[in-house]
């Protein structure tokens, strides 16, 4: 977990609710379309093994390949009448079959044991000689010729375009078409799809098959069924349907207690005791016939036991869709939906936890949290064996409208902050720090550095002649702009610190770039130093409306500043306790030494003091230098050889002054006594400072001003 920036209560509940609002409007827009992708595996997860109330009745391999399909319907007349006097409690015919038939054909009868069909066939009555008039056969008349008992629990497909007001006795014979129900024998067999080319639905259509035939098993449980209508939807042309339970295809006929496949040609046996035996596996059953054989394509639909991605990839016959959507109906197991209470819960509750994962936890653990629901969501589509549809996509979407809400909302804070730190922060610390892998803190390291400080000289005047403090940090901010930003911007200096009126950088470096660095803060200094000049020039301008005209005039013959320079080791690092604010800086004798040294600056005609080993680059840089002395500051027991650092135009550097006051120096140090030898006039304050210090004694024997003040 990590600490969140997001503590706005009303912000959370809003991203709660937009989140809740999210996957609630996808799933009432998009229901369970958007979620087949899961849904379809998960019912071919929880497929169903066993058809309780139907069996599935095919036309096989050991029917003759000379007996066509129309040829063949004697058979499943025979066939039926001996289900239903085993006990089966309906038969569907699935197929479409013409009444216009040719009486004038052979049709099979039966299947003897050795695989040939009895015919009957056509009839022919010599009515002169060499004539012969055919007629039909006794099938040829009634193809579908049964018992009156048989033909009460028959059904079949819709009769072809046109033909429903033809005669049923041509298919069933006088006296069985007499006996036809009033709702009469056809059933609709048309298997519904939603939005999809796939079938994953029953049709709950008045006279289709699917409910004639679990009616004639058991009316009061598929009354119980129909009674529920909390999962019924609208499938294409807004026909009612529901989702359906499917079993993997069959394609081999089988006697199997669990499933029955049984082939026509043991049910419409010439032996009839074999025939009967087999019948009675159908016992309190619906039938449903199948006329294509087992590995046939004609018949075939796709359903998700074709394109679930954990599915079998077949086509399923359409007999055994049927049966599939019967079991459905009985058993009532058809794949739920969760209820709108409880999908509302489960919204809000994925709004709750994705913008709390979102607000508390780091970016892995919250998408790991995102990955964790989706398992969960899946699980629950896969293992629960009726509770199978639940809002995947849309649950999902919650999440990560949640999570994007939370994750968008650190993003534009941490760029605030980002910005406030890059606006506080120096760059290079910036870039250093970033560099540190997460909860890594930086190690205090020792380092070379090249420190720079530069304090107003007056600022404790100012202060008391600016009564408004703001216009005294308008004056500094002012100041700061136009002098020190190019410190950082043109000479890269590392910002240490802005302490009231002084500012502090410093350059890191290797040993190798010593040379370079020390160049580059000599020329810092430099700049520096003319910049603040022309900013203090600027003042009665600059001002003029601003200041009262006596505090400006005061103001401007006060003001100046001095820059100090030196090196030495520093250990840079984190300051401050372990748990809150820290600053990053150095510490260290330089930083000390610094400071004495700017303020040497009031005492001497300079803006600007560097140590010895400044002063070497510098002149290899034929930027002038004028030795202050071998001096060791108040705090301090090791002495620096001091030099005023300038530029080549200010007369205070003019090689023939420096070689005077060099002269004037070099005595006094030699005889630790003032020296008749002339001092240039452009260094009165300088010799003025020098002679007060001898007069105080700070000069000792080996040649060191020992400071005891600041």
């Amino acid at each position: 977990m990590t600490e969140s920036p997001l503590i706005n209560a009303k912000l959370l509940l809003t991203f709660i609710l937009v989140a809740a609002l999210t996957g609630i409007s996808l799933d009432s827009t998009f229901d369970s379309r958007i979620d087949y992708w899961i849904h379809d595996s998960a019912v071919v997860k929880q497929a169903r093994s066993q058809w309780k109330y139907v069996a599935v009745v095919a036309l096989d391999e050991k029917i003759p390949a000379n007996v066509s399909r129309i040829q063949a319907l004697p058979l499943f007349a025979l066939a039926t009448e001996r289900m239903v006097a085993a006990g089966a409690k309906g038969i569907f015919f699935d197929a479409r079959v013409s009444k216009e038939l040719e009486g004038r054909m052979p049709y099979a009868s039966c299947i003897d044991s050795n695989g040939e069909a009895r015919w009957s066939e056509p009839q022919c009555t010599v009515t002169a000689p060499n004539q012969c008039q055919v007629s039909s056969s006794a099938a040829g008349n009634a193809p579908l010729r049964m018992t009156e008992r048989a033909i009460a629990q028959f059904n079949m497909a819709p009769f072809l375009d046109g033909q429903k007001d033809l005669p049923n006795f041509l298919l069933f014979d006088f006296d069985a078409a007499a006996s036809i129900p009033e709702r009469g024998v056809e059933a609709l067999d048309h298997l519904l799809t939603r939005s999809s080319s796939i079938a994953r639905w029953i049709d709950l259509s008045d006279n289709h098959a699917v409910l004639r035939l679990a009616e004639s098993v058991d009316p009061k449980l598929l009354q119980a069924s129909l009674e529920d209508k909390s999962q019924n939807e609208l499938c294409d042309k807004n026909l009612p349907c529901r989702r359906i339970r499917l079993s993997q295809p069959l394609y081999e006929v089988q006697s199997d207690d669990k499933r029955l496949f049984l082939p026509l040609s043991a049910l419409a046996s010439c032996d009839q005791d074999a025939a009967i035996s087999t019948a009675a596996l159908v016992k309190d059953k619906a039938v449903i016939f199948q006329v294509t054989t087992p590995t046939e394509t004609t018949d075939t639909v796709i359903t998700p036991m074709t394109t679930a991605f954990i599915g079998p990839e077949l086509l399923t016959p359409g007999a055994q869709y049927l049966a599939d959507a019967v079991e459905t109906m009985l058993n009532s197991d058809y794949p739920r939906r969760p209820g709108t209470m409880i999908d509302l819960i489960l919204f809000i509750g994925i709004a709750i936890a994705s913008v709390l994962a979102g607000a508390y936890l780091r970016q892995p653990m919250l998408w790991l949290v995102g990955g964790l629901i989706l398992g969960i969501m899946i699980a629950l589509c896969w293992f629960n064996p009726v509770l199978q549809l639940w809002p995947v996509t849309a649950t999902m979407a919650t999440f990560v409208a949640g999570a994007l809400q939370t994750t968008g909302a650190r993003l534009v804070i941490g760029f605030r902050q980002g910005k406030l730190v890059s606006e506080y922060m120096p760059k290079q610390v910036h870039d250093l720090l970033l560099k540190l892998k997460t909860n890594q803190s930086f190690t205090n390291t020792s380092s070379q550095v090249v420190v720079l400080m530069s304090d107003i000289e007056g600022y404790t005047t100012i202060t008391g002649l600016l009564k408004e403090p703001e216009n005294l940090l308008n004056l500094l901010n002012d100041y700061l702009n136009e002098t020190s930003l190019m410190l950082q911007d043109k000479y890269h200096g590392w910002l240490e610190s802005y302490i009231g009126d002084m500012v502090c950088y410093y350059w890191p470096f290797l040993e190798n770039e010593q040379e370079h660095i020390y160049r580059n803060a000599l020329h810092a200094a430099l700049e520096l130093s003319v910049l603040q000049q022309h900013f203090f020039a600027s003042l009665p301008v600059r001002y003029a409306d601003k200041f009262e005209p006596k505090a400006l005039e005061e103001i401007v013959k006060t003001i100046n500043a001095g820059i100090a320079l030196t090196s030495g080791f520093v250990v840079m690092g984190n300051q401050g306790p372990k748990r809150g604010v820290k600053k990053f800086g150095i510490l260290g004798d330089p930083l000390n030494l610094v400071s004495r040294i700017e303020g040497l600056t009031r005492m001497f005609n300079t803006e600007i003091i560097i140590t010895g080993e400044l002063a070497e680059i510098a002149k290899k840089q034929d930027i002038p230098v004028r030795r202050l002395g071998l001096i060791c500051v108040k705090g301090r027991n090791i002495p620096a050889m001091l030099y005023a650092l300038g530029g080549g135009e200010d007369p205070r550097f003019t090689a023939e002054n420096i070689a005077a006051w060099e002269l004037w120096l070099s005595a006094i140090e030699l005889h630790r006594q003032e020296t008749p030898l002339p001092c240039p006039d452009i260094y009165r304050q300088d010799r003025l400072t020098i002679e007060n210090w001898l007069k105080w004694g700070f000069l000792n024997e080996q040649g060191v001003w020992r400071l005891q003040e600041k």
